[in-house]
């Protein structure tokens, strides 16, 4: 397992003086290890690459917010601290130890070649963004920001590509929708991760950026003129190619929990480029916590997909617990994304609310009781499906009740929109799934068809010891 919380340069790689109170994903990266550890998961097989006594030593012992963290990260302080701390923490850092370079710099790597481990876990929380792949004066267009689309949703441009036959049924069905933002073109635009430091060498971090188009980032503005501090959607996607030369059949699982991050998810949507990868036959199976033009919500799918983890393991060394051995990836996927919706329904039920809102609101010497009673039944409705998705018959049936007089002791009433006041109806249904495609929701996508389908023992039972 490889653990990696990022910080933007600008508000945790300045000098101490300068930088922000709090640490975006310090207390992620430590309760995760902790999830693992008390799991089962020896500590020789998680590698960590976070700021710990980089960002700790800078406040006062005793103090808030250091007593905070040192709360959250108790365990991974215990037993010795991070593997990768201060300058480490950077994009060759994440390169070398993901490829297993392994050297005086770089002790504690995931192994090369074939056969060292049973599978291979990936997870990255912190800030992301994206830029355009060419400055604005290279495009002929200074004035064309990188959100400039021809589709409000992205929807009819990749189209053909999802239904393509390069993705499998199961795939599909795990993705999430398109969202209302701005279409980005992945042949445009180049997604990335924030790390608080550079590459300590510069030579290698020329190595490793010479393939991702930087130009756009040139004057790009603050936390996106760094190139040198960001680990690229791009870089991500020649780690995959060179994990999967040195070993086809090892399952790679990882989980890209930052705004944007489902940009790393793109060149899996594009036939030629699965194609001329050779990607068909990966058993790589990739997480985002939002879609390529959308900010993720705090925590994302993080905790919901490590507490399904963690309770596996814990299930699974009971030998008598059968029910655990047949759980496959897909399954822990479609808990966690059904659980992230459920732990953060306030987002989806508040963008249901700035579509729509019941009449009565401003007829009733009552407000909070309308408000109040709007709030518990849109939260019966939104998060109900099986999948923690909305349950649109439950919606329809639920703006019935509230127009025949059920729901407000005999006052009938409708919804309107709160910028159209007492002006067209609106439909309840029509609201909710219009904010579905505002709100950020996790998604998925696997190489091989059969990645979905590897079983939870097959990757994560500590029984053979070979997990990284």
């Amino acid at each position: 397992y490889v653990l990696v919380g990022g910080e933007a340069y600008e508000t945790q790689g300045v000098e101490a003086s300068k930088r922000e109170l709090m640490h975006t994903s310090l207390t992620y990266v430590g309760q995760a290890y902790r999830k693992l550890r008390k799991a089962g998961v020896p500590r020789e097989r998680i590698i960590t690459i976070v700021q710990l006594d980089d960002y700790i030593q800078n406040h006062k012992v005793g103090t808030y917010p250091r007593s905070l963290y040192e709360k959250e990260c108790d365990l991974l302080i215990s037993e010795g601290g991070v593997d990768y701390d201060h300058q480490m923490v950077c994009p060759s850092t994440v390169w070398n130890v993901l490829l297993g370079h392994k050297s005086n710099k770089y002790p504690k790597v995931v192994p090369a070649g074939k056969g060292h481990t049973k599978s291979l876990t990936i997870a990255i929380y912190s800030h992301g963004d994206s830029h355009p792949a060419l400055r604005a004066t290279q495009k002929g267009n200074e004035k064309k920001d990188e959100t400039t689309s021809t589709s409000s949703s992205g929807g009819e441009q990749r189209a053909d590509e999802t239904k393509s036959s390069a993705l499998s049924a199961t795939t599909k069905s795990l993705a999430g929708p398109p969202n209302d933002k701005p279409y980005l073109d992945p042949l445009q635009h180049e997604w990335y991760v924030h790390l608080p430091y550079p590459s300590e060498c510069k030579k290698t971090s020329g190595q490793i950026l010479s393939f991702v188009a930087t130009d756009g980032s040139i004057g790009a503005g603050k936390t996106r003129d760094k190139p040198e501090c960001y680990l690229y959607a791009t870089q991500l996607r020649a780690i995959f190619v060179k994990l999967f030369q040195y070993d086809p059949n090892r399952p790679v699982i990882a989980l890209l929990n930052y705004c944007r991050s489902g940009g790393g998810l793109e060149f899996l949507r594009r036939p030629n480029t699965r194609k001329l990868l050779g990607a068909d036959s990966w058993p790589l199976f990739l997480m985002s916590s939002c879609q390529a033009s959308h900010d993720a919500l705090v925590g994302g799918i993080w905790d919901t997909w490590f507490d399904g983890l963690a309770k596996f393991l814990t299930e699974s060394e009971a030998k008598d617990d059968y029910t655990a051995h047949d759980k496959k990836l897909s399954d822990l996927f479609f808990e966690a994304k059904r659980d992230y919706h459920i732990h953060n329904l306030y987002e989806l039920k508040d963008l249901v609310k700035t579509l729509a809102f019941p009449s009565n609101f401003s007829t009733t010497s009552n407000q909070n009781r309308v408000a109040a009673r709007y709030d518990e039944d849109l939260a019966g409705v939104i998060c109900a499906a099986p999948d923690g998705s909305p349950d649109y018959k439950k919606a329809r049936e639920m703006q019935q009740r509230y127009e025949m007089g059920k729901s407000f002791r005999g006052d009938k009433v409708v919804f309107y929109h709160p910028n159209d006041w007492c002006g067209d109806q609106v439909n309840l249904e029509d609201a909710i799934r219009k904010a579905v495609l505002k709100s950020a929701i996790p998604e998925c996508i696997c190489g091989s068809e059969s990645a979905a389908e590897l079983t939870l023992k097959d990757l994560f039972s500590e029984e053979e010891s070979k997990n990284e």
